[in-house]
């Protein structure tokens, strides 16, 4: 019998994230000592839990129950806490008494903007997410995804099993809840056979999983997934190492409702308006808590954020962010400029022009190898292929197969990419989405003109005056939704009819009837605009404005800038996995050494 047999020791460890702050007291440990006998207890007000009766040797504990915060040091020596997560960290427990200390990252903090999020989703931060902010470098780093995002979640580490009866081939095994993983975990030069689901606990040879495989068991899905990414990357570039995690800066996720389906894309930009506008109330905290903001949006995240910092813009001459990084931004290309009469888009949704007032300084990332949003310069292509494509069934039902972070960037940047074509009359264009959308708020013989009757017999065979009656009454309505919205008080009242205009704080009577003036033209003209729509800012940046006054002097003060990664950057979504010199010239030079001379990351110097 080992002379230790009947020797039992007390294991006390203080846990600690890394700004120093204790862990939420009642927390639960699980300790395992090396006779495999488990000691839970429960982490006290002072941060502490107390293991009696511990076996000297080797163990291991695990912090059950707290999302996020995953062990990054023990004793100030650091250690990877996807490692951690995996085969939690052994210590050496002597006789009588063993202290650790042991430190963790602070929790995700996310914020869900979407439609269809739970009624108790907060769109403010709580009073911890705060200090938490105040307390790494009192700045905030807020991301905005794209289009055609879901939600999302959260995945697990991976946990390695040798299993025999697979001829020793390693297994990926998903760890329980306790080690759901809120950091990147690196995929490259993994050779793991997956099992199906189906097969249970038999599990006959399979292939090695592919990297995409990996990556959606590993890093997350969805909007998930982006913020992942991007808060790695972002700390690599601030110089965190892998060995070393203690730096590591939590940014703040936003997600809105920009899945609509590949074609409806004047729906997600209404979703995108909506979000806008809950954004606003996020970004008035974060400014009155005294707290400096950067903001980093994808696609069409640009008018998320150009809408919540027109509005801004409108009430005040405040300025809010510090910087605003629009990556490859899917909205048009003078969408910063001042002045409303400049604005393209047939129904007024295309310039925020008080935007520039709430922002010290914007960087546009764009490329013109960006196949969602224009044709990339380097291929030339004979109108038939083009019209081939345009005319294909498939292009309207791709992104249902696809999504807009894959194939669907090759395959419609063959017809010169999806942006330029959100006005077509055909496949859909603005037609079938605004029908859509007004089916049940609009007046008859509007949005949906009446049908002529055959014969054409009776006063108003054509439905002329039909029409006519029901563009009055819409116009009639919008302008007393606009009448009501103002007296509500409201600071930012719902629209309605009016929800093409809620990049606009208030929507006057007059702006009403000006809009539902303009959406009569377009019906009338058979939904035809009239006219392209401006390149997109993320494909040209600000190539086409440079020499506008208004453009030319912010360029030149460097309140406007850009970074044009047309020789590095070749999809729309070449971000979210970085090449090298994505890493090195967009995340470190663009973006990370830019916030540096005007703003802070955390609280790398």
């Amino acid at each position: 019998m080992p002379a230790h047999c009947c020797v039992s020791a007390t294991v006390i460890i203080e846990h600690r994230d890394t700004l120093g702050r204790l862990l939420p007291a009642g927390t639960e440990v699980e300790l395992c000592d090396i006779a495999r006998r488990r000691y839970p207890a429960r982490i006290d007000e002072y941060g502490v839990s107390r293991h009696e009766g511990v076996m000297p040797g080797k163990a291991a504990w695990q912090v059950l129950g707290l999302h996020g915060q995953h062990l990054v040091a023990v004793d100030d020596v650091p250690m990877d806490p996807r490692l951690a997560a995996a085969a939690p960290p052994e210590c050496d427990v002597v006789a009588d008494e063993t202290t650790l200390r042991a430190t963790y990252l602070p929790p995700p903090i996310v914020i869900n903007l979407r439609e269809d999020a739970d009624a108790s989703a907060p769109d403010l931060l709580s009073d911890e997410e705060l200090e938490q902010l105040r307390l790494a470098g009192n700045n905030a780093t807020l991301f905005l995804h794209g289009y055609n995002v879901p939600f999302g979640g959260y995945h697990h580490f991976a946990n390695w099993e040798q299993r025999d009866d697979v001829s020793e081939r390693p297994i990926l095994v998903p760890a329980g809840s306790a080690s759901t993983a809120t950091i990147r975990q690196d995929t490259e030069g993994l050779s793991i056979h997956i099992p199906p689901r189906s097969w249970g606990n038999h599990y006959p040879p399979t292939n090695p999983a592919s990297s995409d495989q990996l990556e959606a068991l590993l890093n997350g899905s969805a909007a998930h997934s982006w913020c992942l990414h991007m808060e790695y990357r972002l700390n690599s570039a601030a110089g965190m190492q892998d060995d070393d995690w203690r730096p590591y800066t939590r940014i703040v996720g936003v997600a809105w409702s920009g899945n609509t389906g590949a074609v409806d894309f004047f729906q997600a930009e209404l979703n995108a308006m909506a979000a806008g506008r809950r954004l606003v109330a996020l970004l008035s905290q974060l400014h009155e808590a005294g707290i400096a903001i950067n903001v980093i949006c994808h696609s069409l995240g640009a008018r998320v954020i150009l809408t919540a910092l027109n509005i801004l813009g409108e009430r005040s001459q405040y300025q809010v962010l510090d910087n605003l990084y629009l990556w490859q931004p899917a909205v048009a290309d003078n969408a910063l400029v001042n002045d409303p009469t400049q604005d393209s888009h047939p129904l007024g949704m295309g310039i925020f022009p008080d935007a520039h007032k709430a922002v010290r300084n914007v960087v546009v990332l764009h490329s013109q190898e960006d196949g969602i949003l224009g044709p990339p310069p380097s291929r030339t292509r004979a109108f038939w292929q083009q019209v081939a494509i345009i005319i294909s069934p498939p292009l309207y039902w791709l992104g249902e197969t696809f999504g807009a972070d894959d194939r669907l960037d090759e395959v419609i940047g063959t017809a010169g990419g999806a942006y330029g074509k959100k006005w077509w009359v055909f496949p859909s264009g603005l037609s079938t989405p605004i029908s859509q959308y007004y089916a049940d708020k609009a007046p008859a013989h509007t949005v949906s003109p009446p049908t002529p009757s055959q014969p054409p017999v009776g006063p108003d065979p054509y439905g002329i005056e039909r029409a006519a009656r029901g563009w009055q009454a819409f116009k009639e309505q919008a302008m007393q939704e606009a009448r009501d919205a103002l007296a509500s008080g409201d600071t930012l009242p719902t629209y309605h009819l009016l929800a093409p205009l809620a990049h606009h704080a208030v929507i006057t009577e007059a702006r009403a009837a000006r809009y539902v003036d303009a959406l009569q033209a377009l019906v009338a003209r058979s939904w035809r605009a009239g006219k392209t729509p401006r390149a997109a800012l993320g494909h040209i940046g600000f190539g086409a404005v440079k020499d506008i006054p208004y453009f030319q002097a912010r360029l030149r003060t460097k309140e406007f800038d850009f970074v044009d990664q047309t020789l590095w950057l070749f999809d729309h979504s070449g971000m979210r996995i970085p090449s090298e010199e994505v890493f090195e010239r967009s995340y470190k030079e663009g973006i990370y050494d830019h916030i540096k001379e005007t703003s802070r990351f955390g609280r790398y110097d």
